[in-house]
């Protein structure tokens, strides 16, 4: 077989004598705001006359009107169908057919209808009953009447006009719509004198702006001058209105046990509601209701001035206790006037401060309380001012002078005529806003419960949140006038408990308990918790200073410090190198070790360049169980190879091919890849061991390069590494003969003497071996007898020898020998004149030679070398 296979460094040749023949061989390759200040809900109008003039005693507005606007909030509506909504710190009485429910709502921050030229809704619903909007009895007001039952003239019960005689509008209530006699049956339910029936209350009410009393709208004793100084005056006496204030309609509840009437303060631009309605019991709810009709908000606040009458004149007026309102204690009958619900002890909303009086004495302290320019006579400061409402229960409020309360009415001799005057001072209402003002009147005498007192073993509760499955809140609680009740948990979503839950009973009046309370895990997050701890007794009397319990909720964790190492080396076992900011709940006691199961899946090999974790164990050894966290700590492993810069780093290593693997990458994007699988090429990210992908961003290497070409490597992040690329391959026999004769073509005449002879290669001419060096790298080129000379049976030996340049023998029997030596260029031959290379010698005195024709093969092997 002749020829070459370019895939192999090992060729055969074939050698033919003539008389010794050799034969060949070759091997096969997202406006309006509803807001909810001091119990009370809000809105805002302009005034142009207070009553504060030095001279005159009375406050005045007298800023001017652009000046005033200004200063005032610019929210307009622009929503004229928004609904009434209800206030949350108002609590809206429902009707019964037993008694009056006082439900407490929320104030929502929701448009209401704002007209500029008419009576608007207020943002609260007071008294959550059926109005009956198809009868009017403003025109009639001085007749039509309600009544506890809703029945008519029903004897002994008390009953509920809104008007009289003197006034359309001016609600006032007294005991019995028959049976009334100032002798006979005096008693009275309302704040006045002791006229025959349908009397006058001298009971009036009043606006406050930008902290002043308008003179038209105050509480003025005196009606002839000026003409108009209340809200009734203004409504109109009979048989006219003033027409300061229109739009006057009053309804009745479908029960008959209410009234409401609504109007509109074309001055001020407000519109006013008032709602009063019997519950089963007797007792009153009223509601005196400010909305603000303008189209820019307005500082506003409410007044209510009367003159008191319970049996007599001679009324002392007492503390129910601070904030909660006041009684008026007649001969016969005591008069409550209560800002709390009665079911519920809630503030019914508005009222904040108040003061008892003088009305008409003659002593030395002549001025009276219900003369507006005296107010700071009765309020400390003035029309903003503080009264007696934070006076303890039975105190009497009556007094002259706010600046000595000490001095009372005693309602003896000439101290006797008392009077009150009731607030909330002006605030800021967006226009549709409401201030909404309740009170509960009742002959019942008002005790106010006193709420049970709950107090907690431990205000802070510490907890992992995994194990908050069972927390509780543990202390005491008592209760001075009741045994039974609840712990109710206010969360920071301002959910609570249930009310079947955390129940208690002392089993004995003032007896204090243990308890416990279950917290619902489920309104906790990691991190601090407040948590509102308050009693509610079985009558919803609920604790007056609830207690804060802070639950803190840890998630044991650290930050794990991001390692870099060299190859061989190992991460450090010092805590504060490998983490920082543990959360636990004890510090002190802990342990940190590694953890061999590797839950992370990428456990460190020191030897490989990479991103790996080294999987750490953190345990608070306090708990029981105890806590125990894994916390992968980010190792990096670089080495000479290896890029790192800022965030990010980039591996590849220099690597050798050959010619071979290369030649058959048609295109770029085969040698790129085949250069990144080689050099083993990756990129990440520090922190998190993200790949950041790299890619070869330039190389000098072709499907035909040989000897060393570079190819720059670069990650997603930028970085950049350059290798060596080594082409050792492409080293080949490119030509070798395929077959050498030697002798003449004739034969050979064998001499008869003992002499050695050579013969002579056929053609005569220069042999060579051809090698292809694509590489350029260090070869040896050897040649040996790889079958003997043979002709028939007969067998020649030691006749095959090679001769160098050098005329060096050396016997191609006893094994291979080096025949050629690397020059690395691509392309070299190894060649041989006709005295040198392969020679055959003839031994003369050899008698056992034959004659014939010999063949045999000698192969040719290309080896590596430095």
């Amino acid at each position: 077989m002749k020829g070459n296979n370019s895939s192999k460094k090992r060729w055969a040749t074939t050698i033919l004598m003539t008389g010794i023949i050799l034969t060949g061989m070759m091997p096969a390759g997202s406006i309006v705001k509803a807001v909810s200040r001091d119990d009370s809900v809000i809105s805002t109008q302009e005034s142009s006359q207070l009553a504060n003039d030095t001279k005159s005693g009375f406050e005045k507005i007298t800023e001017d009107a652009d000046a005033q606007k200004a200063k005032e909030d610019s929210s307009i509506v622009t929503n004229k169908e928004t609904a009434a909504t209800e206030d949350k710190n108002v609590p809206v009485v429902k009707e019964d057919s037993s008694t009056a429910k006082v439900n407490k709502v929320t104030a929502v921050k929701a448009k209401a209808a704002v007209s500029a030229t008419g009576y608007t809704e207020p943002t609260t619903r007071a008294i959550n009953t059926d109005w009956d909007t198809g009868t009017d009895y403003a025109n009639s007001s001085a007749t039509a009447y309600v009544s506890p039952s809703g029945e008519q003239g029903r004897n002994d019960e008390p009953v509920l006009y809104f008007g009289n005689s003197k006034f359309a509008f001016q609600p006032s209530s007294f005991t019995n719509n028959n049976s009334y006699d100032s002798i006979s049956n005096p008693s009275s339910w309302v704040y006045t004198d002791n006229s025959p029936k349908n009397p006058n209350p001298i009971k009036y009410y009043g606006i406050i702006i930008k902290d002043a009393i308008p003179v038209d709208r105050g509480y003025a004793v005196g009606l002839s001058s000026p003409p108009i100084s209340t809200i009734e005056s203004a409504v109109g006496r009979r048989p006219s209105a003033s027409n300061k204030i229109n739009g006057y309609h009053l309804y009745k509840n479908r029960a008959g046990t209410g009234f409401k009437a609504i109007m509109y303060d074309t001055v001020y631009k407000l519109s006013y509601t008032f709602e009063e309605m019997y519950d089963a019991n007797g007792g009153l709810y009223s509601y005196f209701s400010i909305t603000n009709s303008d189209t820019e908000s307005q500082s506003i606040g409410a007044v209510e001035g009367v003159d008191t009458y319970v049996d007599n004149d001679a009324v002392p007026v007492n503390s129910l206790g601070p904030g909660n309102g006041f009684k008026m204690v007649g001969t016969a009958h005591t008069l409550n006037f209560s800002l709390r619900d009665p079911n519920t002890n809630a503030k019914l909303g508005g009222w904040t401060n108040y003061t008892a009086g003088n009305v008409n004495t003659s002593t030395a302290n002549p001025k009276k309380i219900l003369n507006v320019a005296n107010v700071a006579q009765y309020f400390n400061g003035g029309v903003r001012g503080t009264g007696m409402e934070n006076s303890t229960a039975g105190t009497n409020i009556g007094i002259y002078n706010i600046k000595d309360p000490s001095k009372t009415l005693t309602g003896t001799k000439s101290e006797r005529d008392s009077g009150f005057v009731i607030k909330t001072n002006s605030n800021m209402l967006a226009p549709g806003e409401t201030l909404t003002n309740g009170s509960y009147l009742t002959y019942k005498e008002v005790t106010p419960s006193v709420p049970p007192v709950a107090t907690v073993t431990s205000p802070t509760i510490n907890a992992y949140a995994d194990q908050k499955d069972a927390l509780t809140i543990k202390g005491k609680v008592s209760d001075v006038d009741s045994t039974k009740g609840r712990i109710k948990l206010t969360y920071e979503d301002g959910s609570m408990s249930s009310m079947s839950d955390n129940k208690y009973d002392t089993t004995t009046v003032g007896k204090s308990i243990d308890y416990s309370a279950a917290i619902d895990v489920s309104k906790l997050k990691v991190g601090s918790n407040k948590i509102i701890v308050a009693a509610v007794d079985e009558n919803d009397f609920e604790q007056d200073t609830p207690v804060t319990v802070t639950v803190n909720l840890f998630k044991l964790g650290a930050t794990p410090v991001m390692q870099r190492i060299k190859t061989g080396e190992t991460v450090s076992t010092d805590e504060s190198k490998l983490v920082t900011n543990i959360t636990i709940m004890n510090s002190n006691r802990h342990t940190l070790i590694i953890d061999s199961k590797n839950p992370s899946g990428k456990p460190l090999n020191n030897k490989v360049p990479g991103f790996y974790i080294q999987d750490m164990t953190l345990t608070d050894i306090t708990t029981s169980p105890k806590e125990v966290v894994n916390i992968p700590v980010p190792v990096n492993v670089t080495d000479d190879d290896t890029v790192v810069e800022n965030n990010s780093a980039v591996y590849a290593h220099s690597f050798s091919t050959t010619s071979d693997a290369i030649s058959v990458l048609t295109n770029k994007a085969a040698l790129d890849a085949f250069i990144l699988k080689n050099s083993e090429a990756k990129g990440w990210m520090l922190t998190t061991g993200d790949e950041s992908k790299v890619s070869v961003e330039s190389t000098t290497l072709t499907t035909t390069s040989g000897g060393n070409q570079t190819a720059t490597i670069t990650n997603a992040d930028g970085k950049k590494i350059t290798i060596t690329i080594t082409i050792a391959g492409g080293l080949k026999i490119a030509a070798a003969p395929d077959a050498m004769n030697y002798g003449a073509t004739d034969g050979v005449m064998l001499p008869y003497s003992s002499e050695n002879f050579n013969l002579q290669r056929q053609d005569n001419s220069t042999a060579k071996v051809s090698i292809s060096n694509m590489g350029k790298q260090g070869w040896n080129l050897s040649a040996k007898v790889s079958k003997d000379l043979t002709s028939g049976s007969n067998t020649l030996t030691g006749v095959l020898e090679y001769i160098d340049k050098n005329n060096v023998i050396k016997d191609l029997d006893s094994g291979s020998v080096n025949v050629g030596t690397s020059d690395r260029t691509e392309n070299q031959d190894v060649t041989w004149d006709a005295k040198q290379g392969i020679i055959a010698n003839l031994n003369g005195a050899n008698t056992s030679l034959k004659v014939g024709t010999y063949t045999g093969e000698i192969t040719w092997t290309l080896e590596d070398a430095p």
